[in-house]
């Protein structure tokens, strides 16, 4: 059940008011609900209190998480982008986590506010060349994260759960470790053989081709950096946010996801310009790219066709996830193409679903 915003208001007060001895009269307000992804409500407001007799005030954000598996996701998310600031990448700064759902009924994590707006909006008023601009400042911002060492990341068991998983000297072990994760996930299409077909077809081209796409390096990844999840304050500094995916793999993972959902969210010509751009920053060719492309089609609509079949709380999500996915039936049929025209295989479950 959702919270109103006067409820959100007087409890924030008061965990504000209990949190810290400096806070005197502490006072929630001005909130405002600016997203309600498929994993977590987000709200913007305004605290106002007072310290050393001196009246104070913050822009804040409150994260609230869904699904299954809260408090390792709050937990998760806390501690990457606390890490990431450390080194000093571009993401809000991170100040309180609860993991104790007494106050919303489920975890929290509360943070900077960035006054700006999404890459994906400003791009869409631009002139030509603030678009080449900002395409550029996207790919190095990317580029300067799969450079990071991972392992403040991997020896974090918040963050890693089992960090003998990351073994840098064997960087090709991450396919064998995602494909059994995806393998696993077959169970869940048993009673659903024409799906079953065809994510077992899917499966068996990836792993016999996977000899030949070898890494030379892990990287920290977002995996789900697109226009919209980076935002651009008023001096035109970028912040990244939604880091709930965060993992430790190859790199082309994570750009493969990108290219993914720049081109499948109505700007197919977005691909080649991303790609050519990163390659540009990066100073070297990207190999194999066209392979972590089925990968990340894979992926996401195995985990659509989950969501709009059997409901999306099966993958951790809110409920109305799969309502949402309903509203993006362009951009399902624009991954099937993709994965089809990949890998050769017709995919035709989509159909059915995307009518209901």
């Amino acid at each position: 059940m959702a919270i109103s915003k006067g409820e959100l208001q007087r409890r924030l007060s008061e965990y504000f008011e209990a949190r810290s001895q400096e806070m005197k009269h502490a006072r929630a307000s001005d909130i405002v609900r600016i997203s309600d992804g498929w994993e977590t409500d987000v709200y913007a407001f305004t605290l106002k209190y007072q310290s050393n007799g001196k009246p104070r005030s913050e822009d804040l954000v409150l994260r609230l998480y869904l699904g299954e598996d809260v408090k390792e996701k709050a937990t998760k998310e806390f501690r990457v982008m606390a890490k990431l600031h450390e080194t000093g990448f571009p993401v809000p700064n991170v100040y309180y986590l609860e993991t104790d759902q007494s106050v919303f009924g489920k975890p929290f994590v509360i943070m900077e506010k960035v006054d700006g707006r999404s890459m994906g909006e400003k791009l869409g008023k631009a002139s030509e060349k603030a678009r080449n601009d900002m395409l550029s400042l996207f790919c190095r911002v990317l580029v300067d994260l799969h450079r990071l060492d991972i392992m403040p990341f991997v020896s974090d068991s918040a963050i890693v759960a089992d960090s003998f998983a990351y073994d840098i000297s064997d960087p090709s072990g991450y396919l064998t470790r995602l494909f059994a994760g995806f393998r696993r996930y077959l169970v869940h299409f048993e009673a659903d053989q024409a799906a079953l077909g065809v994510f077992s077809q899917v499966m068996d081209w990836l792993e016999e081709r996977a000899e030949n796409v070898p890494s030379k390096r892990l990287s920290p990844v977002h995996l789900d950096y697109h226009f919209y999840n980076v935002l651009i304050r008023e001096d035109g500094a970028p912040f990244v946010i939604d880091w709930t995916n965060f993992d430790v793999t190859d790199f082309r993972v994570d750009l493969a996801w990108t290219l993914l959902l720049t081109s499948t969210y109505g700007r197919p010509g977005m691909r080649n310009s991303v790609l050519e751009m990163y390659e540009r920053t990066e100073g070297n060719k990207v190999e194999n790219i066209e392979y972590f492309e089925v990968v990340a089609a894979t992926r996401r609509l195995g985990s659509i066709y989950l969501s709009l079949g059997e409901g999306a709380e099966k993958l951790g999500m809110r409920p109305e996830a799969a309502n949402i996915m309903r509203q993006q039936a362009e951009h399902i049929r624009a991954v099937v193409k993709v994965l089809s025209e990949r890998t050769g295989i017709k995919i035709s479950i989509f159909d059915e679903l995307l009518k209901s």
